[in-house]
């Protein structure tokens, strides 16, 4: 089975003026290694550091998975020179893509038909937060763990009581959709923003 591990725990915190914000950064280990959203410059330093008490460094990592395309999910995206880079785009039926950076390489990746990444990962669409989200669904010995990205932004949100901001939201009517769908095959979730949480069923 494939094994998690935080590498960077997110923060979203409302300040006067704006926000501090970076996600959580994840590490998956599978038949490939896995970095789910690499996050901001703040946190460069702070990745590398994780990775190397992993043993690992940027040039050891397969895959990158963004769950999005927000700059404080994908900045540090350059530190993987040799990763594949796998992501969606919104609009219409466009299934997603993979780009090889070195070779400045872009594939389409069909992830609706084929959303396997590697043995006990996949992805799946949970569009809301913004139209090109995905979140990535790993089989581990404790369960299933769903990374959501924004899909469930902070711990807070896995109760569906608690209602995300209508103004950082593309769909709300998607989101709440995506969001239980989340819910309901998750044994664990890592919230975009925070720290692994259990699902109480």
């Amino acid at each position: 089975m494939a094994k998690v591990k935080i590498l960077v725990e997110g923060s979203h915190e409302k300040v006067d003026g704006g926000f501090n914000l970076f996600c959580t950064t994840t590490l998956i280990k599978s038949d490939k290694n896995i970095i789910v959203d690499p996050g901001a410059f703040i946190n460069e330093k702070k990745l590398l550091e994780a990775l190397k008490k992993e043993g690992l460094t940027p040039d050891d990592i397969d895959v990158v998975l963004l769950t999005h395309t927000h700059i404080d999910h994908t900045t540090n995206t350059h530190l993987f020179k040799n990763s594949k880079i796998t992501m969606k785009f919104a609009g219409g039926e466009y299934a997603g893509q993979t780009h090889t950076l070195p070779k400045g390489f872009l594939e389409r990746a069909d992830l609706i038909e084929n959303p396997h990444i590697a043995k006990d990962v996949s992805v799946i669409f949970t569009p809301g937060h913004t139209l090109d989200m995905m979140s990535v669904v790993v089989k581990t010995d404790q369960g299933t763990v769903v990374i959501t990205g924004d899909a469930i932004r902070v711990p807070e949100l896995a109760d569906l009581s608690n209602k995300e901001f209508p103004f950082i939201t593309a769909d709300m009517e998607a989101y709440e959709e995506s969001r239980k769908k989340i819910l309901e095959i998750a044994d664990y979730i890592i919230p975009g923003h925070g720290p692994i949480i259990k699902i109480e069923k």
